[in-house]
């Protein structure tokens, strides 16, 4: 590798305005790198949500959720399908099918959009997507990726009730937003129109003989006020409809209700294309938002609720502020070794420029500058400056001893060329096993380590040709020869080493015994899944009420959180969601996991820049307990970007599978019970727990042959069970008031009835009407108010949040409590979520690593040319661990994905000073010295580079360690792991490997 040393200094003109060239390049491809949260990555799962309005869980079971799966089932099954997922609620279902990585995505795409369209479904699912415009698909299918989510989270709010704020959003600023290039979709949520709600009272109806169809057919078109229809007169008795039935004026039970800081508001998302700069699609938008500020008509005003560029544009300023300081470490780290101010700018060069050509083959390559790749940079900030570092000492060793810069220079690449490419080959090849590594991990750290490749690969180029075309200029040739006199640290290292070489097997069976130990560290230590967040963190309050609770009493609750974070001076804002839309994204995620409804509602805090989360997640959760309410009102920390915080979240997910829905309820209850005893398990729930009663009519033919109804009687009687039993709105039918027109809405009676009795003795039909058990088989069930399906079978879910930092502990405590259950035949507990991720990532990552050991082994062997040597060097390796669990112990982080990632980059990184040690020793030896004065002389010569290389390395990521932001703790883990694994490699390095080397070259 010499030679291209020789190549550069034959014209360092033409060398250093190629370098010049590069640069230029490489920052004009740096001002158009596309810049986002996290890398581009193609996640393997896709949903189907379809819209049955109005419909049981059952009927949403059998009409759309079963003939969807079964054609999904049967098409992919053997064709990548890992898992298919669906829960079924009232008047939706949701259907998540999970496929393994590397499944062409676009062809599912396809595949399902022809299968589905063949499938005959109610007429009230096509009519919907009818009702929701030309371009509207019910059933929808979403591809999941880390693009779904909103970009910017927008709230219309004003003194105008909320359909109005809905219409000025549709007309006004959807169509704006719509036309800003990069902006995929603009969906809106909230803003319904009230209805005009009639609760009919069971009890009444059954008194004075009233039927539904009664009330609805009195209904005339326009009254002044509530009171009016109040006072309509039902024709019998002088009975009023107030008299067996309540009338207000509020959004529909099967609508949301959207609030910003307690006020009621029009939610407004914007979804970028998946090839859009984040950044710049926001700045787009927030400028057209500032012009529309003024013009929306008077106390309307539009304010920004979430903009995730704000976070990346944090994030990305924090880790480059921290590359800065860790470079400027690096630098004095050269000046204090060499006390030469030249030869530090020299070595100083190496890290801009690398960086540089860096973001040139990310252009090149399509990867964006998001978080990760930053910290690629960031991280090897201190590694990049390492291979000039050698190069400069040995060209400034030899210049002091009174060798023409010629001859330092060639000669010093003689002498260190080939280790440092050893070295900077193995730090780089140990990321080739990640291209096998599955799953997120892969998808996430993939771009991670190409960018620290490209950087790696130009700091070796840099080091080889402009480092040495420098010297000529910046150090002289005119240098004077000097008797060097070993300094201060040499002295103390000769004499430890001298003892050391004198003690052997006490130092080496003492780094054995140390390595033991450091096994040991690895409980205390724990295992995570990836620790910080994704997005700007956020508190979560989620509210539920019984299931029979409206929307009227979930926003009343509501309204009291919201009046405590309104008194709270450490909120910025809050949003809120009551009820469940059927169109936001938000909306869907929470059906998919059985959530959602009337009776629930989530209120989203974002907090001031200076508040502490923790503290405030306390403060909060200790004010709403405060509340007097039958409901349950959950606090929990989240992160603005949710597909963020849901891959890097720490919770359990137990899929309860079978057949037989009251065996798997069983299970489930008692496994639910069992896991209250685990410690660091909290917000335990199943989705079993909720239900609610229904009213089940089963028209008995053989009855309605004795009842005297005609056939067509009884078809008009079909819309009158659905309103009995389900509510709904009256199709075509709307009164109008002197405050607007409005719709009629009827809610169902179900969860009003007292018994079955009571129902059975309603009267049905109108202007014939008969009781409702002269024609039908009546009763009151308790159901689970949605059904789940788990690879087609019938399944439950038990969720929870993982509060201990040691997450391996505490899922190995839940799956002890699964084990000890009692034989269950017929049905299956399944581990899903964090606990299967952590278990096939690590399995994946220790492959990795061991392969990668394997690939620099046979590296440094190609490159040395011998098996002995490159053995000792190896054992550099199992030294960097020691210090890595240590320090993992002391700064309290876990062993997670991104400390493995550290032990994977240690495999190169530690090696380059046992490669540098070894080959100087063999040089020494070559002169003719003994095995031992070679390892004391050797040892002498590069105890200046190899510490200073350490502490370039160490320095430069301190800062990065020291990080303790949500976007940057991934790679702060990372560099403690680093950092403490570069502490202990080099320093047992110093002694251990020369104590090896003499008891293998014994004798010589």
């Amino acid at each position: 590798m010499w030679h291209i040393t020789k190549w550069a200094l034959r014209s360092r003109l033409v060398t250093i305005l190629l370098a010049l060239a590069v640069a230029g390049a490489s920052l004009w491809a740096f001002m158009g790198i596309k810049v986002e949260l996290m890398p581009d990555i193609s996640l393997p799962y896709t949903t189907v949500v379809t819209v049955y309005p109005q419909a049981t869980p059952d009927a949403v079971v059998r009409d759309v959720t079963t003939p969807i799966e079964r054609f999904v089932w049967d098409e992919w099954a053997d064709k990548g399908l890992k898992h298919l997922t669906s829960t079924s609620s009232e008047g939706m279902s949701v259907i998540m099918a999970e496929f393994e990585y590397g499944t062409d995505m676009t062809a599912v795409g396809e595949s399902l959009s022809e299968g589905i369209s063949k499938i005959t479904f109610p007429q009230a699912v096509t009519n919907f997507a009818a009702m929701m415009g030309a371009n509207a698909n019910n059933p929808q299918i979403i591809p999941i990726n880390m693009n779904i989510m909103p970009m910017i989270s927008l709230s219309l709010s004003g003194d105008l009730p909320p359909d109005q704020l809905k219409q000025i959003a549709d007309s006004q600023i959807v169509p704006l937003l719509s036309q800003i290039d990069g902006v995929l979709r603009v969906d809106t949520e909230g803003g319904e129109k009230d209805y005009i709600v009639i609760s009919p009272n069971p009890a009444k109806m059954t008194q004075y003989g009233i039927t539904i169809s009664q009330i609805a057919g009195i209904l005339s078109a326009g009254y002044s006020s509530l009171s009016d229809i109040e006072q309509i007169s039902l024709g019998i008795n002088g009975i009023k409809l107030s008299d067996i039935a309540t009338v207000s004026l509020s959004p529909s039970p099967s609508s949301a209700i959207t609030r910003t800081n307690g006020k009621p508001s029009v939610g407004i998302s914007v979804v970028k294309t998946e090839s859009a700069n984040t950044v710049e699609t926001a700045n787009a938008i927030n400028e057209k938002i500032a012009g529309l500020q003024g013009t929306l008509g008077d106390g309307v005003s539009i304010s920004t609720v979430f903009d995730q560029s704000d976070f990346i544009d944090t994030s990305i300023s924090q880790l480059e502020e921290k590359a800065v300081v860790g470079g400027i470490l690096a630098v004095l780290v050269v000046f204090f070794f060499l006390w030469a101010v030249r030869a530090s700018l020299i070595a100083a060069i190496s890290i801009p420029l690398s960086i540089f050509f860096g973001f040139l083959c990310m252009s090149l390559f399509g990867i964006t500058l998001n978080i990760l790749t930053l910290s690629a940079m960031t991280i090897a900030v201190g590694r990049l400056i390492d291979d000039s570092i050698v190069i400069i000492e040995v060209i400034y060793r030899r210049l002091r001893a009174g060798e023409s810069f010629k001859e330092a220079a060639i000669g010093g690449a003689k002498e260190v060329a080939t280790p440092i490419t050893t070295a900077t080959l193995a730090t780089v090849a140990i990321f080739a096993p990640l291209m096998f590594v599955g799953g997120i991990v892969g998808e996430m750290f993939i771009p991670f380590a190409l960018t620290v490749t490209f950087a790696m690969m130009a700091s070796l180029i840099v080091a080889l040709t402009l480092i040495p075309a420098l010297s000529k200029w910046l150090v002289g040739s005119k240098q004077k020869a000097v008797i060097t006199k070993d300094n201060w640290y040499q002295k103390i290292y000769v004499k430890a080493l001298k003892w050391t070489l004198g003690h052997r097997l006490a130092v080496v069976a003492t780094a054995v015994l140390l390595l033991i130990g450091s096994t040991g560290l690895l409980p205390m230590a724990g295992t995570s899944f990836m620790s910080g967040s994704f997005g700007e963190e956020t508190i979560s309050i989620n509210i539920s009420l019984p299931a029979t609770s409206d929307v009227n009493a979930t926003s009343a609750l509501t309204a009291k959180v919201e009046a405590l974070l309104g008194a709270n001076p450490a909120v910025r804002s809050y949003s809120a969601t009551i009820g469940t839309s059927a169109t936001s994204m938000a909306g869907i995620m929470s059906a998919s996991q059985g959530g959602g409804g009337a009776n629930t509602a989530t209120i989203i805090v974002y907090l001031n820049s200076d508040a502490d989360l923790q503290t405030e997640l306390s403060n909060i959760t200790l004010a709403s307990h405060g509340i007097n309410t039958d409901g349950v009102i959950q606090v929990s920390s989240g992160s603005g970007d949710s597909m963020g915080g849901s891959i890097s979240s720490s919770s359990i997910n137990l899929s309860i599978q079978g057949q037989n829905q009251e065996e798997i309820a069983a299970i489930t209850a008692q496994l639910l019970e069992m896991l209250k005893g685990v410690s660091g398990l909290e917000e335990l729930k199943s989705d079993l727990t909720t239900v609610v009663p229904v009213l089940n009519i089963a028209v008995d033919p053989a009855k309605v042959a004795t009842s005297g109804l005609s056939p067509s009687q009884l078809a008009q009687m079909q819309q009158e069970f659905v309103l009995l039993m389900n509510g709904g709105a009256l199709p075509g039918v709307s009164i109008a008031l002197d405050s607007g027109s409005y719709p009629v809405y009827f809610k169902g009676i179900a969860d009003s009835l007292s018994d079955a009795e009571q129902a059975k003795n309603l009267k049905i039909g109108f202007p014939v009407a008969v009781t409702l058990n002269d024609i039908a088989t009546v009763g009151i069930v308790a159901v689970p108010s949605h059904v789940s399906h788990t690879d087609t079978m019938l399944s439950a879910t038990i969720t929870g949040i993982i509060t201990d930092a040691n997450v391996g502990a505490v899922n190995m405590a839940v799956q002890a409590q699964v084990d000890a259950l009692p034989p269950h035949p017929g049905v299956e507990v399944v581990t899903a979520g964090i606990a299967e991720q952590m278990g096939d990532t690590f399995i994946q990552m220790g492959i990795a690593i061991l392969v990668a050991i394997a690939i620099v082994f046979l590296i440094v062997i190609l490159m040395m040319r011998s098996i002995r040597n490159p053995l000792l060097i190896m054992l550099s390796i199992p030294l960097a661990f020691i210090g890595s669990m240590l320090a993992l112990v002391i700064t309290g982080y876990t062993l997670g994905v991104s400390a493995l990632m550290g032990l994977l980059m240690l495999v190169g990184i530690v090696l380059t000073n046992a490669i540098v040690l070894v080959s100087m020793v063999e040089q020494q030896r070559k002169r003719g010295l003994s095995v031992k004065d070679a390892l004391i002389e050797g040892g002498k010569i590069r105890l200046r580079p190899i510490v200073m290389t350490a502490l370039t390395t160490i320095l430069a990521m301190i800062p990065m360690a020291l990080s303790v932001s949500s976007g940057t703790m991934l790679s702060a883990e990372l560099a403690v792991v680093v950092i403490g694994g570069m502490i202990s490699s080099t320093f047992l390095t110093l002694f251990v490997i020369p104590a090896v080397y003499s008891m293998v070259y014994r004798g010589k």
